[in-house]
């Protein structure tokens, strides 16, 4: 009976220590913990580090998933081991806002990882390689893939998603990008793809309420976007830049920084904080970071 109670005892004790090996279990760069998705009833945002491109996950309280835009190919193993690191396994909603390889360039990888339920698309056709293979395995895999224009709103769990641009088909990619707002409770975030400030313009006219809490600052703060103008608009208390260490396009541009400063915006960066991660009751919120 001793030794049963013993090997019992046993048993709880290396369970016990494998449990707490899993909920601190890290990612390649050691910095960021798998426990994001266990018990968590908030609403997050990951803009996760994947170099000079973008790619950021949406989790809402009841574990619906956005995934928008993939980075570049060569950083798609980086944005896979994070996902699995935090516990993904289905995106439900995977969103392209243009087809620039810096964004789609690890889409492929994306679909081949997870189960994709549902593809967004700006419609903008692109000559790439990487855009053909991209609508190849969306074929392959038969995803449902739909093209939204400005208007358009639909629900992800617990938050609502608007789009604000494209509202007509545009001669170039960037502005061509998807650009949309989440609003989960209190807390909202406009998110941006590569628009520049000509659809800037357009969207303030058509939503001139799109104060947020959040901004994704646009095209890796190049000085095409960004104008006074949007950011007035929205006025966010947080923003984020997705961008490469030493990226050769001078990104982010010192005139788009200082103008963030004039706004009382707190600006994070991936190449100097790593992947930026907020959280929200719907209220308060808070900000992480791997770096």
């Amino acid at each position: 009976m001793r030794w049963i109670v013993k090997k019992f005892l046993s048993y709880i004790i290396v369970l016990f220590v494998v449990i707490v090996a899993l909920l601190t279990l890290q990612s390649e760069d050691g910095n960021f913990s798998f426990d994001s998705l266990i018990g968590s009833d908030e609403f997050e945002i990951h803009f996760i580090d994947v170099g000079q491109g973008d790619s950021t996950l949406v989790i809402t309280p009841d574990k619906k998933t956005m995934l928008i835009d993939s980075g570049t190919k060569d950083s798609s193993k980086v944005l896979i081991d994070y996902l699995k690191n935090i516990g993904i396994d289905t995106i439900d909603v995977f969103v392209l806002t243009h087809p620039h390889s810096d964004h789609i360039g690890g889409a492929v990888d994306v679909i081949e990882n997870f189960e994709v339920k549902q593809i967004l698309d700006s419609g903008f056709v692109h000559t790439s390689l990487t855009y053909e293979k991209y609508l190849d395995k969306i074929d392959e895999k038969n995803i449902p893939f739909t093209v939204v224009k400005s208007g358009d709103e639909f629900s992800l769990g617990d938050a609502l998603v608007l789009i604000l641009s494209p509202d007509k088909p545009m001669e170039d990619a960037n502005n061509s990008s998807i650009v949309m707002r989440v609003e989960f409770q209190d807390f909202s975030c406009v998110f941006t793809g590569d628009v520049e400030a000509q659809v800037e313009e357009e969207i303030i006219k058509s939503y001139p309420n799109i104060q947020s809490v959040c901004l994704k600052v646009a095209h890796h703060g190049s000085d095409t976007s960004s104008s006074k103008a949007f950011l007035e608009a929205v006025t966010p208390e947080i923003s984020v830049i997705h961008v490469g260490k030493d990226n050769p396009y001078g990104h982010p541009n010192k005139d788009i920084l200082k103008r963030l400063t004039n706004i009382n915006t707190k600006v994070y960066r991936t190449d100097l904080d790593g992947t930026v991660i907020i959280k929200s009751d719907g209220s308060d919120y808070s900000v992480e970071t791997t770096k």
